[in-house]
């Protein structure tokens, strides 16, 4: 049995989709490290099998279910793939039907999937989409910050055990010089020396694999400002309604903006370790950087008075030098004339699987 026909069988068995002519469509990545690590794929494998033990004795809850798996071969392509699945999910005027996309990849791949779905329900208009596409992110990537579990069994829990729909908003990043429509983030959009090691991690990536993202904070501690100037930076937080929330004004090391508190990049580095989606990193002295890079790791900057954290809706970015974005693993350079740079969280639109003991604690 392959992932899409797994997944089928727990979700046609989950209370979720309940009286739904279900459609599993899994846009895989066939070189990332959950299908070419043999350890990490033998895992998986066994995460799946315990998944299905568990779900053997349950009844079958949905009208009809298929399922289908669509591998990419390049760069672009997921997107191109999920394209198509949108859609068809479009043209389908029944009523009880629902599409599980699920992406197996790294973050690249879920980035390119659910831009096509923000394409789709933002810039398109079809905000109906929603009500009829939920979005599965399995962790087979390297870094695994954007997935729904960090682990496979984690994962496919939110399809045996107690949960609920939810919604998702996304980051949108758009630039003075005009990027189209803007770029998309559904984990972290940040600009700085941290887009810099995402930067420097994926050149290396592309000719040895592995996870070398740690390696290059050590790097990047000592060697950032060789390649890019760190200048006066103007950052201004907002809420929705148009209230100024913070500014500040100095050398930055970082700002960033998270579609919620609490998340990860880098493989697991927790930048934003509370409820606040904003994070800006004042620049300090190198034996200052040394000292407390593990800190900011781990989680444990937010009293550092170099930390700048709070919770907003829009970040608008004033700048003059060249400086990197990037925008959940994937970098991109911009130069003074793309600022003023603007970071501003969608509506939520991305339906979701969430523990419902996870939305209880939220709603309460």
């Amino acid at each position: 049995m392959d992932y899409a026909e797994g997944i089928r069988t727990l979700a046609e068995r989950s209370p979720l989709f309940s009286g739904r002519d279900l459609h599993v469509y899994l846009i895989a990545n066939p070189v990332a490290g959950g299908f070419s690590i043999k350890k990490r794929a033998a895992q998986n494998r066994r995460f799946l099998e315990k998944a299905l033990e568990s779900a053997n004795s349950r009844p079958v809850v949905c009208k009809s279910a298929t399922s289908l798996t669509l591998k990419t071969r390049s760069s672009g392509h997921a997107g191109e793939l999920a394209l198509g699945i949108l859609r068809t999910a479009l043209a389908d005027e029944s009523a009880d039907s629902m599409y599980l996309l699920v992406t197996a990849g790294g973050d690249g791949t879920s980035l390119e999937v659910l831009s096509s779905y923000a394409r789709i329900c933002l810039d398109e208009g079809h905000a109906k989409l929603s009500d009829k596409v939920c979005i599965l992110r399995l962790p087979f990537g390297t870094g695994n910050d954007g997935s729904d579990g960090r682990t496979l069994d984690q994962t496919l829990s939110l399809l045996t055990g107690d949960s609920a729909f939810a919604r998702q908003c996304a980051v949108r990043v758009r630039s003075s010089s005009g990027n189209g429509s803007g770029w998309f983030s559904f984990n972290i959009a940040s600009i700085g020396i941290d887009a810099f090691i995402t930067d420097m991690t994926n050149r290396v990536k592309g000719v040895l694999p592995g996870n070398f993202y740690k390696i290059w904070i050590d790097i990047a501690c000592l060697f950032y400002s060789m390649f890019y100037n760190i200048g006066k930076m103007t950052v201004v937080m907002s809420n929705r309604d148009g209230t100024k929330v913070q500014s500040h004004s100095g050398r930055l090391l970082l700002a960033l903006m998270g579609v919620s508190g609490r998340r990860t990049y880098g493989a697991n580095q927790k930048i934003l370790p509370d409820e606040n989606n904003v994070c800006g990193v004042r620049e300090m002295p190198l034996f200052r950087k040394l000292k407390l890079k593990k800190s900011f790791t781990i989680g444990n900057h937010a009293h550092f008075p170099e930390t700048i954290l709070c919770k907003a809706d829009k970040m608008v970015v004033y700048y003059g030098e060249r400086i990197l974005v990037q925008l959940d693993g994937e970098a991109h350079l911009l130069y003074p004339a793309d600022f003023p740079l603007t970071m501003e969280l969608t509506v939520p639109f991305i339906t979701i699987i969430r523990p419902l003991k996870e939305i209880s604690a939220i709603a309460a």
